[in-house]
């Protein structure tokens, strides 16, 4: 069953989503306009309401929310409005509740690509190795993740808190942040890195294009080998010991030490670009498409 029927417009495109709480899903998606003024929506689907806001001028690129506290959408011109997702009962109230907060900065460096919500730090980053954290109203910058003396571009960031997050680039490096200073993660081949994801006991996973995944922390990481897959992975997230990973063309699998594709029906078409782990399963956010794996197997939510 679409859970989406009503709420979810022909000219929304999903950009990510995010499952804060049992049964609550959320979606921050831009808006086909033939304007040159970006269009962005937010949705919010919980305890049977369907509701959501609009906003001009910047398009969504990632969004966020604590179980037990706001939602945050950000736009890759450096905007961020934080949202009552839980206590809103109508589109006019969650409207309302918006609160934005603007990014001068982003204007000269360039545009952010992550949101997320670490611990109770929310930090975003983006093209060329910025990286803000969100503190009451006013945005702090954190030391630019700067390799090689290069700019990079972050694609994804995860961690516990704002002090201890690792990020990977679109240049093919991972790097862990300790508070103070980047580190270099000694990764040993450089295909573009797009999605990282928390591993229990401080372990990490990154993937990206050529079928590249790495598990493993601090100085100690390793590259899984599937020679027999082509795949470039957009998206990546954990179920306990299982790895799931998005690819064009569907989810891969990892357990026991084997890449397998995850059966999807194909009697509609799926798009697969961003995984999210939450409550309810692991989330699939792309373009028309929201989709939850629930104890390994795929279910169609729109």
């Amino acid at each position: 069953m679409n859970p989406f029927p009503k709420v979810l417009k022909r000219q929304d495109y999903i950009q990510e989503g995010a499952n804060p709480a049992p049964g609550a899903m959320l979606l921050a998606c831009t808006v086909d306009s033939d304007d040159d003024i970006p269009q962005s929506r937010v949705i919010v689907v919980r305890d049977g309401l369907e509701l959501a806001f609009r906003f001009t001028g910047d398009a969504a690129v990632s969004i966020d929310a604590a179980a037990k506290g706001p939602g945050y959408v950000l736009g890759e011109n450096g905007t961020v409005i934080r949202f009552d997702w839980r206590g809103a009962t109508s589109p006019a109230e969650l409207e309302q509740s918006q609160r934005s907060f603007l990014n001068p900065a982003v204007e000269d460096l360039g545009p952010l690509r992550r949101l997320r919500l670490l611990g109770r730090d929310l930090v975003c980053a983006g093209s060329v190795g910025q990286v803000y954290q969100l503190v009451g109203d006013r945005f702090t910058a954190l030391p630019r993740l700067i390799i090689d003396g290069e700019d990079v571009t972050i694609e994804d960031i995860a961690g516990p808190s704002a002090a201890d997050m690792s990020a990977v680039t679109s240049d093919g490096h991972g790097a862990r942040f300790d508070g103070k200073t980047w580190h270099k993660l000694p990764l040993t081949s450089n295909p573009s890195l797009n999605c990282i994801c928390r591993l229990p006991r401080g372990r990490y996973a990154l993937a990206g294009d050529n079928t590249t995944l790495w598990i493993g922390s601090a100085n100690k990481w390793q590259a899984v080998q599937a020679p027999e897959l082509e795949r470039d992975y957009t998206g990546i997230a954990a179920d306990g010991a299982t790895l799931y990973l998005a690819h064009l063309g569907g989810i891969d699998v990892y357990e026991k030490g084997a890449l397998r594709p995850l059966k999807i029906p194909s009697r509609r078409r799926n798009e697969f670009v961003v995984l999210r782990s939450g409550p309810d399963g692991i989330g699939s956010f792309a373009g028309r498409s929201v989709g939850l794996i629930v104890a390994g197997l795929w279910q169609v939510m729109v």
